[in-house]
């Protein structure tokens, strides 16, 4: 992968990030790990399609990995380092 496809993903996981849900999203999940969608959205006391349609916008941009267990399905952050650039964020 060159430095342009790299810059490519890394402005689309951003522009992903930028929203105070997801925020909140990423916040929670670096803190518990692995959560479901009613998990998530009775913790950020949202509704469950904002809580669905946030969740979809951070994984279909890379942020999030999802895992299906059943009828639920988990989610977590998909690299670290992401938790980081956040946690950075929040101190300026």
């Amino acid at each position: 992968m060159n430095k342009s496809q790299k810059n490519k993903i890394a402005a689309e996981m951003l522009k992903a990030i930028a929203h105070p849900i997801r925020i909140s999203i990423v916040e929670l999940l670096a803190n518990s790990g692995q959560m479901n969608v009613t998990e998530i959205f009775n913790a950020l006391d949202i509704k469950q399609a904002i809580a669905s349609h946030q969740l979809n916008t951070l994984k279909n941009r890379g942020v999030l990995n999802s895992e299906r267990e059943g009828k639920k399905t988990y989610y977590s952050i998909k690299h670290p380092n992401i938790i980081t650039a956040v946690n950075l964020l929040l101190k300026i």
